[in-house]
């Protein structure tokens, strides 16, 4: 373990990858870059090895599969890894000091790792000490993901309008209702409330891109969520949902 602490500080310590952060203007990001790419081969191989390992949990039921369901079974399987860590690595930001002094340019450890882990599967960065505190809340969307993942195996599995399936779509859509439409329309009036009052180090193109993404993905979560409402009634007859009702 020591060694492997040695060897990751040896890459963080080399002077062409630290130059190259602050060239770029991302010096926070020179602590963090080996992880990134690390996470990166890590996400990878998980894609590569979760087919073997689905055939030997699920069995005949994965093997019949056709080639691209097995493809799209792997992509979910590290979606899945994914949401599960950063949801829970996300909750403990909300409870940082630093980054609840400072909800817009707070700098915190624990956020830059979780953030470390987000560019890590989306091979991107955002390691510019910005808006840390608020990307936690739009990461938390990703609570629904879980659920959602669970909903679309099912149906691979055979077991598309089961009890189990409808149980999930209620947490789901239960879930997706808190996080997705209540948590984050509150959280983004309070994005732009901190911007409009404090926003002095957002560029003014930065500020509209912002908010033309959010609002953007808030329009999508409540269409979305209109649509799943739809596709629930028309998977689940009355008659499943009564049984389900009696049975808990």
């Amino acid at each position: 373990m020591a060694s492997l602490a040695l060897y990751y500080q040896q890459l963080v310590d080399l002077p062409a990858a630290q130059s190259l952060c602050v060239l770029v203007g991302l010096p926070k990001l020179i602590s963090y870059w080996p992880a990134l790419l690390g996470i990166s081969i890590v996400f990878q191989l998980l894609r590569l090895s979760s087919n073997s390992l689905s055939s030997l949990v699920f069995g005949a039921k994965f093997d019949s599969l056709s080639a691209r369901q097995k493809y799209d079974w792997g992509i979910r399987v590290v979606s899945q890894v994914h949401a599960i860590i950063v949801v829970v690595l996300a909750v403990p930001v909300f409870f940082k000091e630093e980054l609840r002094r400072d909800t817009l340019y707070g700098f915190n450890d624990h956020a830059a790792q979780l953030y470390t882990i987000v560019c890590g599967y989306f091979l991107w960065d955002i390691f510019v000490p910005s808006l840390q505190y608020y990307g936690a809340s739009f990461i938390m969307f990703e609570a629904s993901t879980i659920f959602l993942n669970i909903n679309w195996w099912l149906d691979k599995l055979g077991m598309t309008g089961s009890r189990l399936q409808f149980y999930n779509a209620s947490i789901l859509l239960s879930l997706y209702f808190i996080v997705r439409i209540v948590f984050g329309t509150y959280m983004s009036y309070s994005l732009f409330k901190d911007l409009d009052a404090h926003g002095t180090q957002t560029s003014t193109t930065l500020y509209y891109f912002y908010r033309v993404g959010n609002h953007a993905i808030l329009g999508l979560s409540y269409y979305w969520f209109y649509l799943m409402i739809s596709a629930v009634k028309k998977r689940f007859p009355t008659k499943v949902v009564d049984k389900a009702k009696k049975v808990a």
